[in-house]
C-alpha cells in the first residue's frame, strides 16, 4: 500500500515533534542519572588483575555472544557488536598488566546526548540501548570517548555492555564481577566502592607506586565503572579528560539536509522493523 504525500508529511512531522519531545525529556532527566548512594557500580583494580580472561568469557557466555579461544595480551580482541568486554594490556618490562575494558556507564553520556531517537537512556544510572528504537545511525559509535558502542551490521543496531541490568535488578552482581577469581572486579554500591578505591590508591602510593590514581570518580559527571590504576590513565588507554559530545553534534556532522532525511525516513523504518518482527514471530 502506497503512502500518500499528505500522510508522508504527517508522519515525518510527527516523528520530528516526537524527537524534540524525547530530547526535552532526556534533558530533564539528566539530574536523575547522577550517581546516588543506592546506585550500583563496579571497581576494577588493575593491580589485582591476572589476565585470566574469565570476565571476557563470562560476558560472552551470559549475553549469548559467540565464544572464541582464550585471547592473548599480544593480540587482545577489540570491543565489537558481539564483544562487550575485553582487556586492555599494558606491558611493563617482562610483565603484563591489564585493565578490563567495557562500557563506563557515564552520568554525562555522549552516546545518549547524540542519539536522535531517544533509544539510549539511563535506567537506574545504567546506560542502555533500546534495540526497538535504535536505527543504527552510528552517532553513538562516533561520539563515545571510550570507543564502546559498535553497530551490528546484521541486526542494524548499536550494541554494547548492558551492565547485566537484568541480573543487577534481581540483586545479583554483573557476570564479569561474579566470574573474577582475584577480586580485581568488585561489584557493590558506588559510594562504598569509592571508599575502597581511595584507600587502595593511598596504600599503593605509600608502598612505592607514586602514579597510583583513581579514575572515574568525577569524569563525565561520574562513571559507574571506577578504576584503581598504578599508572596514568593514558598509559591504560583512557582519556585524561574525556569530554561529552553536545546534543547538536549529529546535526553538525550531517547538516540539516541529511538530518531532515533521517526524520522523514524514520516512520518507514519503524514500520519495516515492526513488520519484520511480526514475520519472525
Amino acid at each position: 500500500m502506497e503512502l500518500g504525500r499528505r500522510n508522508f508529511l504527517k508522519a515525518s512531522l510527527g516523528t520530528a515533534a516526537g524527537l524534540v519531545l524525547l530530547k526535552t525529556f532526556k534533558f530533564n532527566k539528566v539530574a536523575e542519572a547522577a550517581p546516588s548512594e543506592t546506585d550500583a557500580g563496579m571497581l576494577v583494580d588493575v593491580t589485582k588483575c591476572i589476565g585470566c580472561w574469565w570476565c571476557y568469557a563470562a560476558c560472552k557466555n551470559y549475553n549469548n555472544n559467540p565464544e572464541t579461544a582464550r585471547p592473548t595480551p599480544e593480540d587482545p580482541p577489540e570491543l565489537e557488536a558481539d564483544c562487550w568486554s575485553t582487556l586492555f594490556p599494558l606491558k611493563k618490562g617482562d610483565e603484563w598488566s591489564h585493565r578490563k575494558h567495557a562500557c563506563m556507564h557515564c552520568t554525562e553520556a555522549s552516546c545518549e546526548e547524540v542519539c536522535p531517537t531517544g533509544a539510549i537512556t539511563h535506567e537506574g544510572g545504567i546506560v542502555v540501548i533500546d534495540q526497538e528504537w535504535c536505527i543504527g545511525c552510528g552517532y553513538c559509535v562516533q561520539a563515545c570517548p571510550f570507543g564502546v558502542p559498535h553497530k551490528d551490521e546484521h541486526l542494524g543496531t548499536a550494541r554494547k555492555c548492558t551492565f547485566c541490568i537484568d541480573r543487577v535488578n534481581s540483586g545479583l552482581p554483573t557476570a564479569c564481577a561474579d566470574a573474577c577469581p582475584t577480586g580485581a572486579i568488585q561489584y557493590g554500591k558506588r559510594t562504598d566502592l569509592l571508599t575502597t578505591a581511595r584507600a587502595r590508591v593511598q596504600s599503593l602510593i605509600d608502598n612505592g607506586t607514586p602514579k597510583a590514581n583513581l579514575y572515574g570518580e568525577n569524569e563525565l559527571g561520574g562513571l559507574r565503572v571506577l578504576y584503581v590504576l598504578d599508572d596514568t590513565p593514558e598509559a591504560y588507554g583512557l582519556p585524561e579528560e574525556p569530554k561529552v559530545a553536545t546534543s547538536k553534534l549529529p546535526f553538525q556532522w550531517l547538516g540539516g539536509l541529511l538530518t531532515g532525511g533521517l526524520v522523514a525516513f524514520l516512520p518507514f523504518w519503524l514500520i519495516f522493523k515492526r513488520k519484520k518482527k511480526v514475520e519472525a514471530e
